[in-house]
């Protein structure tokens, strides 16, 4: 992706997404992630190659870009993703309960 293409919202959204998932989903062993031989996996990252913030490896393995860990940095800075006791919501505490 070059610094000069613009994305829509919609298409930012899109990424954001498929990028969150490879990042909760898939392995990554030094600068490779692993698409653990799932086909959603590796249609993820031949999906994020595509757009520049990936490369392909092989049909296993891609790699993340200086563009893609720019755009990964860029999303865990946006707003939005304040722990729940920060925005007003719902923190769950206590103890386990014993078994008597």
């Amino acid at each position: 992706m070059s610094k000069s293409e613009v994305l829509t919202d919609r298409e930012q959204k899109l990424l954001i997404a498929l990028v969150k998932m490879v990042d909760q989903y898939l392995d990554e062993y030094g600068d490779e992630v692993d698409s653990r031989a799932m086909s959603a996996g590796e249609h993820a990252i031949e999906a994020l190659a595509s757009v520049g913030l990936m490369e392909n490896i092989n049909t296993r393995f891609g790699r993340w870009t200086e563009a893609g860990n720019q755009f990964r940095e860029e999303f865990n800075r946006m707003k939005g993703l304040a722990p729940a006791e920060k925005i007003g919501g719902i923190k769950l505490v206590g103890q386990p309960k014993s078994e008597s």
